[in-house]
């Protein structure tokens, strides 16, 4: 909505509820009912497009997914495809809302990526042992990468973190909200620099 002056003064909301379509996906069905939300700035942010620099297969607006999947998960592929031969990429998975773009639900990402897990594992399961693997020489390799580097320790800390700061705002939970507090809070940030 804008004011006589033409300056955005409010943005019209559909009240929607979120139905199930006879394919399992799950869609927002307006209403018809609307409030209206007093704000002087829209920013228009929601992503519905993949990368398409990053060198992966595309296809429209998400990336090429193997029709033919070796590793399903509840009947989705997580595998990509390549354009020119048709045939699946090796080791190469998506998840989440790189597998399917703006679906609009978190909820629904989250669990994508868990079950996209669950494919990379599945595959990897079918890789011989190496019981050989140079983990120290691994170790360092990564240690030199200019991004910081995560282990699950440093997970801990930022778990033991995010409580205690809950704890001190009496909040039931506490998130930091950006990559810079979260490596702060783990003793990374100096790497996030660089």
């Amino acid at each position: 909505m804008g004011d006589a002056s033409g300056r955005v003064c409010g943005l019209v909301l559909e009240n929607n509820t979120l139905v199930a379509q006879a394919d399992g996906e799950i869609k927002a069905r307006g209403l018809g009912t609307t409030q209206t939300l007093d704000v002087d700035t829209v920013i228009f942010a929601i992503g519905d497009k993949v990368d398409t620099n990053i060198g992966l297969p595309v296809d429209g607006n998400e990336y090429l997914i193997n029709p033919l999947p070796r590793f399903p998960v509840d009947g989705l592929s997580f595998e990509l495809c390549d354009h020119a031969s048709g045939c699946a990429l090796e080791g190469t998975f998506v998840a989440g809302w790189s597998r399917k773009a703006s679906t609009g639900l978190v909820g629904i990402a989250r669990k994508d990526g868990t079950n996209g897990a669950k494919a990379v594992k599945a595959y990897l399961e079918t890789l011989p042992a190496m019981d050989d693997l140079p983990l120290a020489e691994i170790h360092q390799k990564l240690s030199q990468v200019s991004k910081p580097l995560v282990t699950r320790s440093d997970l801990e800390r930022l778990e033991a973190a995010e409580r205690s700061k809950a704890e001190a705002q009496g909040l039931e939970e506490f998130k930091f909200i950006s990559n810079e507090d979260m490596l702060k809070a783990i003793g990374l940030r100096e790497k996030l620099a660089d």
